[in-house]
């Protein structure tokens, strides 16, 4: 949220106050974190900063879309394949953000695959 906080502290207070309820009920399992990552990257890229991510799901859609590579079958085999990355798009970004003084913490919370192999880029 851009706005100017002297002058707009009402409607910040509000939006805050209602943001608990604001998707309650959403069961929606898409995730854009490659999108929200550059549009947040753009932002800070003049003076640097720190973007802090928080990641639930694996992210399946827009760019930087991963697919689940587990193979419950593979968890004993002797080469696991899925231990190097998927593709090159976060770490690509990573080096954009590096590039501009901008840090990324990603903090992964789920029980599920992840691939912090890719998502390790950063």
């Amino acid at each position: 949220m851009l706005v100017n906080l002297r002058k707009n502290i009402d409607m910040v207070r509000s939006f805050l106050q209602g943001l608990p309820s604001l998707y309650e009920w959403n069961s929606s399992t898409q995730c854009c974190i490659g999108a929200a990552l550059n549009a947040a990257y753009e932002l800070i890229a003049e003076n640097g900063g720190r973007i802090t991510v928080f990641l639930t799901v694996l992210p399946n859609t827009g760019p930087g879309a991963l697919k689940n590579r587990e193979d419950p079958n593979q968890r004993a085999a002797a080469e696991v394949l899925n231990l190097s990355p998927a593709s090159d798009y976060y770490k690509s970004l990573a080096l954009e953000c590096t590039g501009h003084q901008a840090a990324v913490d990603l903090f992964l919370l789920s029980s599920r695959y992840a691939d912090l192999s890719t998502l390790g880029g950063f």
